[in-house]
This record gives structure tokens, C-alpha cells and sequence, in this order.
């Protein structure tokens, strides 16, 4: 069960910024779904390639590294997105 919420905070922790992008710019759900799901995609994908990289590099602190990814990846995403509806 543990495994399930982190799993869900750190989705909520990657695609929040979009979110809060697309909300400021008043799109709908289908115009928000439209925009960014190639977005949305991309940054699961880079995060989770960069977690398992990290983990592989052995760094020590498996919580901070993955938490630290996940919003970066967030915020590249966020901008990615508020540049691409500009």
C-alpha cells in the first residue's frame, strides 16, 4: 500500500507543473489532455530512465534522488509546455 502512495506522489510531483500551465492558460480538459499528453509521456519516461541511471550510479540517497527527478523533470516539462502553447 505504501508502494501505491509514493507511486502516486511522485506522479502528482511530475505532472502537477503541466497541470498548473494549462490551468493558467483556461484550456479545457480535452484542449489540456490534447496539448500535453506527448508531454506527459516524455516526462515518465525520462524520469524513470533517470531514476534507474541513478540507481545504477549507486547514489546514496534513493528518496532525495527520486523526489529531486521527479520535479525537475516536472519543471522541464512545465516549461516545455507554457513554450510550446506560447
Amino acid at each position: 500500500m505504501f508502494a501505491a502512495v509514493a507511486i502516486i506522489v511522485l506522479l502528482v510531483v511530475l505532472l502537477a507543473p503541466s497541470w498548473g500551465i494549462l490551468y493558467f492558460n483556461r484550456m479545457t480538459f480535452g484542449q489540456a489532455v490534447e496539448a500535453a499528453w506527448r508531454v506527459w509521456i516524455a516526462q515518465v519516461t525520462a524520469s524513470i530512465t533517470l531514476i534507474f541511471l541513478a540507481d545504477r550510479l549507486g547514489l546514496l540517497n534513493p528518496a532525495g534522488y527520486t523526489l529531486g527527478i521527479c520535479l525537475t523533470v516536472g519543471l522541464a516539462g512545465a516549461l516545455f509546455l507554457r513554450l510550446r502553447i506560447e
